[in-house]
């Protein structure tokens, strides 16, 4: 390549970094209007500058890595430009230049690959709670409380910017919130999508029913983003249960006690003690047994984090039972309710 080719590569880098003085932009607009190729050449070294001006946010990524994939795609091995002092002349000038556009691309084309080989979810995370209660924080700052016998796997989508958890069992969720993001619940049949709250969903697999209640907020309990089928949004306070069977879905008022398996806190307005030890049951892992005799006896009582053995106790002394235990188990026995 001659001098005069050298220079309008000098020339056309200092137009494209706004450099280029009145006069030398004038000579170039000149040099592009006496043949077509010269408009093409210029063009070329302008998708150059205007892809290197797209890449905004630079990422961490292993470069050997990214130069492995990106050698096993090329038909020819890269050649090794010398580089030497850019003010020693002005070809020397054109060909760093030239050089330094290559790398340019170049390490777009590394980018490129390494975000293509890179998985979109992130931050994996699998919980599960087999005998015990679990309380948890997801890498995404939520917290959550697990019932026994619940599994929750959760993942963060860069690409939709959506938390998405898959929930078998019952959880609790209290979301932290960033920005625009998503934090969706897939419950098996449905979906609940949050809209700044905490929430209590029961979605057992053995159960035809999923349940959601909203202590705080809202949320949108849905079917799938594109059926046309009912959802509901729920508000604070409002309780929606999904049928797997009919499909349906209904609203109805929460029971007292949904959240007691992590609060501890229950309380029971004249119901019978066939529901009360059920209740219990589902929150102590030592179980209670009632004689058949006092089983529809009712009762009025609230307990604020009693240990069984107490909450046993006070039952037995307010319908005068006997306690006794056996096998592991608590005995609740009488003739007849008080």
């Amino acid at each position: 390549m001659d001098n005069r080719i050298d220079h309008i590569d000098d020339l056309i880098g200092k137009y494209l970094a706004g450099e280029a003085a009145a006069d030398e932009a004038a000579r170039l607009e000149n040099w592009l209007g006496q043949d077509p190729s010269n408009r093409r050449y210029f063009e070329q070294f302008q998708t150059i500058f205007a892809r290197a001006a797209t890449v905004k946010q630079w990422q961490q990524f292993d470069t050997d890595a990214a130069w492995t994939r990106l050698r096993s795609t090329l038909k020819t091995p890269a050649r090794t430009v010398p580089l030497t002092p850019p003010e020693t002349n002005r070809r020397t000038l054109g060909i760093v230049w030239r050089v330094a556009a290559s790398i340019i691309v170049v390490l777009g084309i590394g980018l490129w690959i390494y975000q293509s080989n890179t998985p979109s979810q992130v931050n994996a995370v699998k919980v599960v709670a087999d005998q015990k209660l679990i309380t948890d924080t997801l890498p995404d700052g939520s917290d959550v409380v697990l019932n026994k016998a619940t599994t929750l796997a959760y993942v963060y989508d860069k690409k939709t910017k959506v938390h998405e958890v898959k929930l078998k069992g019952e959880a609790y969720f209290n979301i932290h919130h960033n920005g625009d993001e998503k934090f969706v619940i897939d419950a098996g049949d449905v979906f609940i999508r949050d809209i700044g709250t905490s929430f209590n969903v029961r979605a057992y697999p053995e159960s035809d029913l999923v349940e959601v209640m909203v202590e705080e907020g809202e949320v949108i309990f849905y079917r799938s983003e594109t059926s046309d089928d009912s959802s509901l949004y729920l508000r604070a306070g409002g309780k929606g249960v999904y049928n797997k069977k009919t499909k349906t879905f209904t609203v109805e008022d929460p029971e007292p006690n949904t959240l007691s398996y992590k609060t501890k806190f229950f309380t029971f307005s004249g119901q019978t003690l066939e529901t009360i030890v059920e209740t219990l049951n589902k929150v102590y892992d030592k179980k209670i047994t009632v004689s058949k005799a006092i089983k529809k006896c009712p009762l009025t009582v609230s307990f604020n984090d009693e240990s069984i053995e107490e909450i046993t106790q006070v039952i037995a002394e307010t319908l005068g039972l006997t306690v006794t235990e056996a096998n592991g188990r608590i005995v609740l026995e009488g003739e007849s309710c008080r």
